[in-house]
């Protein structure tokens, strides 16, 4: 290793030669009717890895051009990289595995939105890829797109039943199986596998019926935009659930104070990493919390005056830890992060002051890495995910795309 950093360049390593992009030829597929003609592109595509094991829709040149309809972005653009092989994202592709998933055109820029932020050279997708563990991705559509193309943001957004929350989390696992080249047990090595991986979670903001402004507002884009935002979430230690629920439902009775404190003491489960968490490990960071209010739960909680500002700062300020409380290993931990430089520049003197008697240590970074969502029906549940607020490669692990060049709908232009 040593040598090969040290070793002068060759003629040729000084000199490299352009590398020339090779496209692919068309696949064809001869047999006696369309029946078989579909039954055998399904099972080629499946046996060369390019399918998720459900039936897909031929991606034939005249499908890929209708798809591409619903963009005014060129099929050559590149947006990025796709982890874990790196293999190129253009817009063109994009619409192929749209087609492949059964997505209408008016879905695509949703879609490419999903992917840039995916590919963002800071948003660390190789682990959620590539990990053991059983994350998955929540994406999550906010601003007037998603009423346009009929998401479903009611009772049963995690469900089944809706074409546009459906096939556009389908077309994003296409594209990140097809342009990451990724498989199970060859390089995606989630043990039990990872929850809703033919779809991840895919759904809108309920705007309709929240009394606070789109999510997307939170993150510094207008009212009025259209916005995709992905994130990295545990789905439980199982895989199999996205637990846990803090309360709502039809059947027992709830009350704001009882989820709230429910939210409280499952940010505070998490104090058990504290010894743990270093950058560049695969428990790099304190956690970041996506939070799915129900819109009653959040009715009630704007009647006490609550915005979304105010309840991030309300769980950040309830899971401080005392001084007194923290253990040996604990105390050192924080000391090693502040001196590490991972603790943000503009909470270091917090730090450092709660390492003193009568202080305080936050189990968060900062009140913004809790994440609040109003989404589901009337009634419904009020539930959270997790996962790092760093990724182990990469610094982000939650992130917020507009939607662009969409020609079908209103927004997203």
């Amino acid at each position: 290793i040593i040598d090969a950093l040290t070793r002068p360049l060759t003629k040729a390593e000084a000199n490299p030669k352009p590398e020339v992009v090779k496209t692919a030829p068309s696949i064809k597929i001869t047999v006696e009717t369309y029946e078989l003609a579909l039954w055998k592109f399904n099972n080629m595509f499946l046996d060369n890895h390019w399918g998720d094991g459900l039936p897909l829709l031929p991606p034939t040149p005249n499908r890929v051009k209708w798809m591409l309809k619903g963009t005014n972005r060129s099929p050559g653009e590149v947006i990025g990289t796709v982890a874990p092989k790196n293999g190129v994202a253009t817009i063109e592709k994009i619409a192929i595995n749209a087609v492949m998933a059964g997505a209408k055109p008016e879905y695509l820029p949703v879609i490419i939105a999903a992917m840039e932020g995916l590919t963002d050279k800071n948003y660390d997708l190789l682990h959620v890829m590539a990990s053991t563990g059983s994350f998955s991705l929540a994406i999550i559509v906010t601003g007037p797109i998603a009423k346009e193309i009929k998401m479903n943001s009611e009772i049963g957004f995690l469900g089944y039943g809706w074409q546009a929350n459906d096939s556009i989390g389908r077309a994003v696992r296409l594209s990140l199986i097809n342009m990451g080249h990724l498989w199970p047990a060859e390089n995606d090595m989630a043990l039990v596998g990872r929850a809703s991986s033919n779809t991840f979670y895919t759904f809108a903001e309920n705007e309709e019926n929240s009394p606070w402004k789109p999510y997307h507002v939170s993150q510094g884009f207008k009212p009025d935009d259209s916005c995709v935002t992905v994130s990295t979430v545990d789905t439980g230690r199982s895989g199999l659930l996205p637990a846990p629920v803090f309360g709502g439902g039809a059947v027992r009775p709830w009350t704001p104070d009882g989820i709230m404190d429910s939210i409280v003491k499952f940010i505070g489960t998490n104090r058990e990493g504290m010894t743990t968490w270093r950058r560049g490990t695969a428990i790099p960071s304190p956690m970041k919390y996506v939070l799915m209010f129900h819109p009653e739960f959040a009715m009630e909680l704007n009647r006490r005056n609550l915005d979304r500002e105010k309840l991030q700062k309300y769980f950040y300020d309830r899971t401080f830890v005392p001084y007194e409380e923290l253990s040996p290993k604990e105390v050192q931990s924080v000391q090693r992060r502040i001196e590490a430089g991972e603790i943000p520049p503009d909470r270091v003197a917090l730090f450092k002051e709660g390492l003193k008697p009568g202080g305080k240590i936050p189990l968060l970074n900062k009140p913004e890495d809790i994440h609040i969502i109003v989404a589901g029906g009337i009634p419904g549940y009020t539930f959270g995910m997790h996962y790092f607020a760093e990724g182990p490669y990469k610094p982000i692990s939650h992130l917020t795309k507009p939607i662009r060049g969409a020609t079908l709908t209103k927004a997203g232009r």
